[in-house]
């Protein structure tokens, strides 16, 4: 009973539950509408352009409008010449002044830091929606490579019990000894270990899955068998030009080191003088000291100029902490590039790597398969142990596993290097979603 249970739940897992499953791009849609990091970057992206709107905001001119109602009383104490009076009145007064700058450097060194920011929020978006393509990438298929190591555990205790049976019935005959059959039914029992083992796993990589999308999956597709695995053109130069070219990550931190340039310079316009035009109509009924006169309009037109002489340190300090700043934007670049190089270096070795095991694990493949089929033909014989005939089979489920490993790897490897090269879209996907087909049976060999 507890056989048919494991063989039940491996051959469940890739049966069709449904006549489609969920295929890569479906995943992939659910989870650009769930991920929280794409509308996070998005929300970045817009701080950034509203402070770029601000700074252009800052140097074109201001117009302000003001206005005041007033009750006034004036007492006029008593002297030699006149005797004391009160005078009440209202006042009013209504002003507007429109200010533009004519120099000011700050602000323009200002404006374009906020527009280099601006752009590598834009590049920052971009890495994410990027990043989230590998994400799903990587947890679909890890779903894919844990279900069919389940799936190999469920073949392996099937074929192990096919065995331990016909060691038993030799038994029976007297024609084995009892240490072959407990060696074999103690293989047998292993195997369920195994599958408890590989269960977690296929619930652990559906569950990072889901982690993406936010909502529940349903059945997911299988690999097919006809992929054409195909080594990767060009040489590793070519792909790191690629990558300084084109990676999003890369040019958000070149933006960053520009927009901190400008920082500096903002820093250092400070000891420049700023020149300011400034146009006002003032209507007024309001004298000195809040005093009645007759209603008058002055209009008035001029130019502010405003020249910083000592400041007790604060400037330069502003420039030094601005300098570092900048250093810090330079380091980080070098730091991601040298990062970039090594991720792109990596991925292209084993992309091209994962291509000859693929064609070397499938010859090891159908070796260990004919391996195993004489070696059950040579037990049946006679000729051979069961312990032989257990050996060439953990060779064919190895070998399995290991052809496994390299199709995925492939796949994920190919992938990064897509990605770290910013050729990585919507359209690869689709490119990758025509590999897989409906689950429909577990793996003949």
């Amino acid at each position: 009973m507890l056989l048919r249970s494991a063989v039940l739940t491996a051959l469940l897992l890739l049966s069709p539950i449904a006549a489609f499953g969920d295929d890569l791009l479906s995943v992939y849609h659910a989870a650009v509408a769930g991920d929280p990091r794409l509308k996070l970057a998005a929300s970045k992206l817009g701080i950034g352009r509203a402070r770029q709107q601000q700074a252009v905001g800052s140097m074109l001119p201001q117009l302000r409008g003001s206005g005041s109602f007033s009750e006034n009383r004036q007492d006029l104490e008593a002297s030699n010449l006149s005797n004391g009076l009160r005078d009440s009145f209202t006042g009013e007064k209504y002003n507007l002044v429109l200010t533009q700058s004519l120099f000011d450097m700050p602000k323009y060194y200002h404006w374009q830091s906020q527009k280099q920011l601006s752009s590598q929020y834009a590049s920052e978006q971009v890495e994410q929606s990027q990043q989230l393509m590998l994400d799903v990438v990587s947890g679909y298929f890890d779903v894919l490579e844990a279900r069919d190591a389940l799936a190999l555990v469920g073949h392996e205790i099937a074929a192990t019990e096919s065995l331990l049976r016909q060691v038993e019935g030799l038994f029976e005959k007297s024609l084995t000894r009892i240490t072959e059959v407990l060696d074999v039914r103690a293989s047998y029992d292993a195997l369920f270990a195994d599958q408890v083992s590989a269960e977690s796993q296929v619930a652990i990589a559906r569950q990072q899955l889901q982690e993406l999308t936010g909502t529940e999956l349903g059945a997911l597709m299988q690999l097919s068998e006809e992929v054409a695995f195909v080594a990767v053109e060009d040489s590793l130069e070519q792909w790191i030009a690629k990558v300084v070219a084109q990676n999003a990550a890369l040019a958000g931190l070149h933006k960053a080191v520009a927009a901190e340039t400008y920082g500096l310079k903002e820093k250092q316009a400070s000891r420049l003088p700023v020149v300011d035009l400034q146009l006002s109509h003032q209507k007024s009924d309001i004298g000195y000291e809040n005093s009645s006169r007759p209603k008058t309009t002055t209009d008035y037109i001029g130019v502010n100029v405003v020249v910083p002489l000592f400041t007790s340190g604060v400037t330069s300090g502003r420039i030094s902490e601005a300098s570092q700043r900048l250093e810090m934007a330079r380091y980080g670049y070098e730091t991601e590039y040298r990062a970039l190089v090594k991720e792109a270096r990596d991925a292209l070795l084993q992309t091209n790597a994962n291509v000859r095991r693929i064609e070397a694990t499938n010859k090891a493949l159908n070796s260990s398969v004919r391996a195993h089929e004489a070696m059950l033909k040579g037990f049946k014989l006679g000729a051979v142990t069961s312990a032989d005939v257990l050996d060439a089979q953990r060779n064919v489920f190895r070998t399995r596993r290991d052809l496994n490993r390299a199709r995925y790897g492939y796949i994920l490897n190919r992938t990064r290097l897509l990605k770290v090269s910013g050729m990585v879209s919507e359209h690869e996907l689709e490119q990758i979603n025509q590999w897989l087909v409906v689950a429909s049976a577990l793996p003949s060999n």
